[in-house]
């Protein structure tokens, strides 16, 4: 690849993650595959996009659709493929385990 296909290459990247990551529910990508599909001349796009797990399932639905619908628009005639992965809601408490007291039965 010649620096000028990686300079292509890298802004298509960041197009792509700035689009993905343009929404308040995707927290991080954590994985991204561009490829261009040999006999339709199309771009391929997979990506694995960080969700946090209190999010309810039809707002990362709705989420999902509206990050494709962006990614396409970026990428121009497309497939994308988005997995959705759950991490840990950072700003959420919960009590620590030493604190939860069971109560035994004599």
């Amino acid at each position: 690849m010649t620096g000028g296909q990686e300079t292509s290459q890298s802004a298509w990247r960041e197009a792509v993650v700035s689009a993905l990551l343009d929404s308040p529910d995707i927290v991080q990508v954590l994985r991204l595959t561009i490829v261009e599909d040999s006999d339709s001349k199309t771009q391929v796009v997979a990506a694995s996009v960080a969700f946090v797990d209190t999010l309810p399932t039809h707002v990362m639905t709705a989420a999902l659709r509206d990050a494709k619908r962006r990614v396409e628009e970026v990428v121009g005639q497309s497939t994308v493929y988005l997995e959705p992965d759950l991490m840990k809601d950072p700003d959420r408490d919960e009590p620590a385990t030493d604190v939860i007291v069971i109560k035994a039965s004599d």
